[in-house]
């Protein structure tokens, strides 16, 4: 009886509210696993979840044959599907071949919690590279089909070796981490739910309500432009220093991205003190975009003598994607082979260089004193 007339009383105060209080209590009435999100309880930090991904990637390309790689590949995919995409095991483990837009970044799921999952289209690139191996995946095959207790055994081993607490490293905990990191990132908890799958089932309506539509486009452009921190810089790479060496006032520092770039920066021993920087610390490398050279039909080993590239410390072969010109500028954007792209900025004038299009191959270079570094 008591709650019946409690109700009662709720419903008659709701009737005096004003349209614009009704949205304000929506938005305070959060159901508790939107609220949850914001807690830090379980949450990976960005340093422990590259770390996490560059192991598992160092350990796949350590596999001495097909048999041995295969499952390393996989774990790492699945991973990655679990860090970016905060899907569950479930959903993982149902994917084929068919659900996968990688050109596009998108993952679409089926079954209960129906919905489409966008990827950074850096990561969504790397899916793409590995998975376009038949060899490594026929595509008549169950991509991510195995035992979840193996998944779970493996991602223990990995926490073990990347120095994280016991049962820290999960399913679970990743898909948590990603929720708070977009929440962090200003996207509305709605929003995020959706992302989730948390607000497609039929006892999860929940009482914030919002346009599926603008919640799906909102997460489009929020994920699939999602960059390592905000600066100005195009080119930003994360990584873990390898190696330190100290000569006079400058130190060379070389880190490893997880996708196996060796970055070569040189700053000063001042520097190096105030950044507190070691071997194995994650680090962010930025590179402006007009440092960055681009040379058509890179050289082979046996000709490299003399041009932009051959004097840089940092070269990788490219393929254009894009290139854009106003008649004074021509802006430049390459792939990378393990997914990533860069930026570069040349002079349009006429004399200026060779023309490049859209499928040429390239060399990308840019100078260790070119390489500007910061911690997040």
């Amino acid at each position: 009886m008591e709650k019946s007339d409690t109700r009662e009383q709720l419903a008659a105060l709701l009737r005096t509210l004003s349209p614009a209080d009704r949205a304000w209590l929506r938005q305070r009435l959060l159901r508790r696993d939107s609220a949850a999100l914001m807690q830090d309880n379980g949450r990976l930090s960005p340093q422990e979840l590259l770390a996490v991904e560059t192991w598992l990637w160092e350990r796949a390309v350590a596999a001495r044959g097909p048999r041995e790689k295969r499952p390393r590949l996989r774990i790492w995919l699945i991973f990655m599907l679990l860090r970016y995409g905060a899907l569950r095991l479930v959903e993982i483990f149902a994917l084929r071949m068919r659900d996968l837009d990688l050109e596009n970044g998108l993952l679409r799921l089926g079954g209960q919690f129906q919905r489409e999952v966008p990827l950074p289209l850096a990561v969504s690139r790397r899916l793409r590279r590995i998975l376009e191996d038949p060899a490594l995946f026929p595509a008549d095959r169950e991509l991510m089909r195995c035992d979840a207790s193996y998944v779970r055994r493996c991602l223990q081993q990995c926490g073990e070796a990347c120095g994280l607490p016991r049962g820290l490293l999960s399913a679970r905990a990743l898909r948590h981490s990603r929720a708070l990191e977009l929440a962090r990132q200003g996207l509305p908890l709605p929003v995020v739910d959706m992302f989730l799958g948390r607000g497609t089932g039929p006892a999860q309506g929940g009482i914030v309500r919002c346009d599926p539509r603008e919640a799906q486009r909102l997460l489009r452009e929020q994920l699939q432009r999602e960059r390592p921190m905000k600066t100005s810089a195009r080119n930003v790479f994360q990584g873990r220093i390898v190696s330190l060496r100290r000569s006079g006032l400058l130190v060379e520092v070389v880190l490893s991205t997880a996708g196996g770039l060796r970055i070569t920066a040189l700053i000063t021993d001042e520097s190096c003190r105030s950044l507190a920087l070691c071997d194995g610390k994650l680090v962010n490398a930025s590179v402006k975009a007009p440092w960055v050279m681009v040379q058509q039909a890179p050289p082979t080993p046996e000709r490299r003598g003399g041009g932009c590239v051959a004097a840089a410390e940092n070269s990788f072969p490219a393929l254009v994607e894009r290139v854009r010109e106003d008649g004074m500028v021509a802006e430049i954007l390459a792939a990378l082979p393990e997914g990533s792209q860069v930026c570069a900025l040349q002079s349009a004038q006429p004399g200026s260089g060779v023309r490049l299009r859209a499928g040429d191959r390239v060399q990308v270079a840019f100078k260790a004193f070119s390489v500007i570094l910061s911690l997040e």
